[in-house]
C-alpha cells in the first residue's frame, strides 16, 4: 500500500506492507481523510523527539483519524452485519494488549492517509447512500464540537465561541441547530469568519481589532452580580454565558477565565498541549465553571453522521480544499501556516 508517513521531521509517501486486520476488525480503503489540530500537534512531537532519539529508535507513523472509507476485507471471527463494499466511517479508536490506542495517532495503527488500514467493526458506522464520502469524513470533527456544545449545559446562552477552525464552527453549529443563541463567534481569519457567519453565529469579530468579551450587551445579556450575597434575595441559578475555547493557544484560557462573566461555563475544547498558567481566584470570586472536553461519545458520532445527511450544505463549508496523498506534507504546512484553511481533505487514491 502507499502511505504518508511521519518519521522525526521527516514526512514522505512510501509503499509498505498492507495491513491485516485483527480479529474484529475491518480492512478499508479510505476515500477522504481530514488533517486535524491534532495531527500538526503530533508532528510537533514527532519533530521534538528526533532531538532525543536516534532515528532507528523513532516511531514511524500514518496519521489520519478522520475518514470515510470503502470496506475491502473482514476479519475471520467478525461479527457485524457490515460487508465487503459498504461506505463506512468510523471511531478511530481500538484496544490492544498494550490499552486503548488511537488509530492514526499510536505507533502501530495507521490512519487514513493510506490506500488501506483498518478499523473496529463495532466502532464503524454505514455511510448513507445519499452522503458523500468527502462529506462523510467530517464526522469525526463535527462529533468532536457536538459533544462540546453538549457539555456546556448549565446555560442554553448566550454562547462566545473563540476559534473558527473545525471544531469551533462545529460548535457553532451543534448550537445553531438546537436553537441555543445568541453565538458571537471571534477569529482572526476573514474567511473562517465567514463560515461562522454562514454556520450560525449571530455576531463574528475580528479579535485583532476588538474583544470578544465586550459584546454581552450585543447579546441581549446582562452579566449577574459576582455574589447572589450582593442581593437581599435569590433564588435559583444565577445567569451565565457558556464560553467555548476552541484553539489551544498559549494564554488563552486564562484570557477566557478573566473575560468569563460571573457564573459562566467555560469549556475548553481546543489542543493545548502545553501549560498553562492562570489564577483561580479569578475563578472562585465569580463562581466560573471550568471543563474540559475530550472527544465525543458513540452515540454522538453517530448524531454527527445524521446532521451531516441532514445538513450537507452547511457541513461542506468547513471543507477548503481537497489534496492528493502526495501533497500531503504541503497541505499540513499550508494549514499551520495559512489562516484560510479550515479543513483539507487528502484523497489517498488521487
Amino acid at each position: 500500500m502507499r502511505a504518508a508517513t511521519l518519521h522525526g521531521r521527516t514526512f514522505a509517501v512510501r509503499e509498505l506492507p498492507d495491513p491485516s486486520p485483527a480479529a474484529g476488525q475491518l480492512l478499508v480503503r479510505p476515500l477522504f481523510t481530514g488533517i486535524c489540530g491534532s495531527d500538526l500537534s503530533l508532528r510537533k512531537q514527532l519533530a521534538a523527539l528526533a532531538d532525543t532519539l536516534p532515528a532507528d529508535q523513532l516511531p514511524v507513523i500514518i496519521p489520519g483519524h478522520e475518514f470515510s472509507a470503502e470496506i475491502v476485507g473482514i476479519a475471520p471471527g467478525t461479527q457485524t452485519a457490515l460487508k465487503v463494499g459498504d461506505l463506512i466511517t468510523g471511531l478511530p479508536f481500538t484496544h490492544t494488549h498494550d490499552g486503548p490506542q488511537t488509530i492514526g495517532i499510536s505507533p502501530g495503527h495507521g490512519g487514513g492517509l493510506a490506500t488501506l488500514s483498518c478499523i473496529d467493526a463495532v466502532r464503524s458506522f454505514r455511510i448513507p447512500d445519499s452522503v458523500p464520502a468527502d462529506l462523510a469524513a467530517l464526522t469525526e470533527p463535527l462529533s468532536v464540537g457536538l459533544h462540546a456544545a453538549g457539555l456546556a449545559n448549565r446555560h442554553k446562552a448566550p454562547n462566545l465561541v473563540i476559534g473558527c477552525g473545525p471544531v469551533g464552527l462545529a460548535v457553532i453549529l451543534s448550537l445553531s441547530l438546537q436553537g441555543r443563541g445568541p453565538i458571537l463567534a471571534a477569529d482572526f481569519s476573514a474567511e473562517r469568519r465567514a463560515a461562522a457567519a454562514a454556520l450560525g453565529a449571530d455576531i463574528v469579530i475580528d479579535p485583532a481589532t476588538d474583544s470578544p468579551f465586550t459584546h454581552w450587551n450585543d447579546l441581549a445579556f446582562t452579566p449577574h452580580a459576582m455574589s447572589p450575597l450582593l442581593e437581599r434575595e435569590f433564588r435559583g441559578l444565577p445567569s451565565g454565558a457558556n464560553l467555548f475555547e476552541c484553539t489551544g493557544a498559549p494564554g488563552l484560557i486564562d484570557q477566557v477565565i478573566k473575560g468569563a462573566p460571573p457564573h459562566s461555563h467555560i469549556v475548553v475544547a481546543g489542543v493545548c498541549p502545553h501549560e498553562e498558567k492562570l489564577t483561580p481566584l479569578e475563578g472562585i470570586i465569580r463562581e466560573l465553571t471550568l471543563e474540559f472536553s475530550f472527544a465525543y461519545r458513540p452515540e454522538e458520532f453517530a448524531a454527527a453522521l445524521k446532521l451531516i445527511e441532514a445538513h450537507p450544505g452547511k457541513a461542506a463549508r468547513l471543507i477548503t480544499s481537497r489534496q492528493p496523498l502526495a501533497n500531503t506534507e504541503a497541505a499540513f504546512d499550508s494549514l499551520a501556516k495559512n489562516p484560510s484553511e479550515i479543513k483539507i481533505l487528502i484523497d489517498p487514491n488521487a
